[in-house]
């Protein structure tokens, strides 16, 4: 998705609310890497082995169906559903084949980046595994909620919440229809920006900006110095991770004539590596930064 518009966003977001009610059980799912996975019946067993997973999975269907997560679904600092993961559940650290079939489950959610090997050996011992494979995008994020609906048997909690995505956004985009985008660019303590095929590309889009690495041909991830951010000249700077690195670039005597930096406009904003639903809060925080006075009646 390397553009995605206000009116495209509203138009899919209606196509999702009349969206057909899935196929029942029997049925067989594909997932990210073309695998199809027979479910005779809704799994009672599931094992997510990453936190993307994790908070999805969480989200829209009963933890007592969940028998594992990732050791980060436990972890305030990084997880959405701290409040769901039970004393039952076996947090993983890193994926093991004693482990998974410890637990038995019925199907195991994985990433592309999780163990090849492992997730070679579980194939073939016939564990049914369901790959996802795109995290890139904000749309990415949503279809990771409806594919979770779809192997759970949860479908309309899934849409339900792929729903409330798009009717928040639909207010953020009603007051900031027609304003004028003003420059942004996304930096971390890293030095790494983002341009387009990125969920926070996408973000800044939505919330009314305009991403300047991207106009600058970045695609991607990408290493950037305080060079290119002079070059760049953004209206605004905004980092994901540390508050801290903020406060840093306000006061960083070599970023001095960066427009972002003489007028105050570096933030920390939140959320943006949600790579869920919660990505509207990354927009809705970001939106209300670009364009304060829309938020005002």
């Amino acid at each position: 998705m390397q553009r995605l518009h206000l009116s495209l966003v509203l138009l899919v977001a209606l196509l999702a609310l009349s969206a057909p009610a899935a196929d029942a059980f029997p049925r067989t799912v594909v997932d990210g890497i073309g695998q199809e996975i027979y479910l005779e019946a809704p799994p009672q067993r599931i094992l997510s082995v990453g936190l993307a997973m994790d908070n999805i999975l969480l989200s829209v269907t009963d933890p007592e169906r969940v028998v594992g997560v990732s050791a980060w679904a436990a972890d305030p600092a990084s997880s959405y559903v701290v409040d769901k993961v039970r004393p039952h559940m076996t947090l993983v650290q890193q994926l093991s084949a004693e482990q998974v079939l410890a637990v038995a489950p019925d199907i195991v959610l994985v990433a592309v980046w999780n163990e090849p090997d492992v997730v070679h050996q579980l194939r073939d011992l016939g564990v049914k595994l369901y790959t996802f494979a795109a995290f890139d995008t904000v749309q990415d994020a949503l279809d990771n909620i409806a594919r979770v609906g779809e192997i759970t048997g949860d479908e309309e909690a899934a849409q339900a919440l792929i729903d409330e995505f798009f009717r928040r956004y639909g207010q953020i985009a009603f007051r900031i229809a027609g304003r004028e985008r003003p420059g942004v660019l996304v930096w971390d303590d890293w030095g790494t920006t983002v341009g387009t095929d990125t969920s926070a590309h996408d973000i800044i889009l939505l919330a009314g900006g305009r991403n300047v690495a991207a106009e600058r041909g970045i695609s991607g991830w990408h290493m950037i110095d305080a060079e290119a951010v002079i070059q760049m000249n953004p209206d605004y700077i905004i980092t994901p991770y540390d508050p801290a690195f903020a406060e840093r670039i306000k006061n960083d005597p070599v970023l001095a004539s960066v427009t972002a930096v003489r007028h105050g406009h570096v933030y920390y904003v939140p959320h943006m590596d949600a790579l869920n639903h919660h990505f509207v809060e990354a927009i809705d925080i970001l939106a209300r930064i670009l364009h304060p006075e829309a938020f005002d009646r």
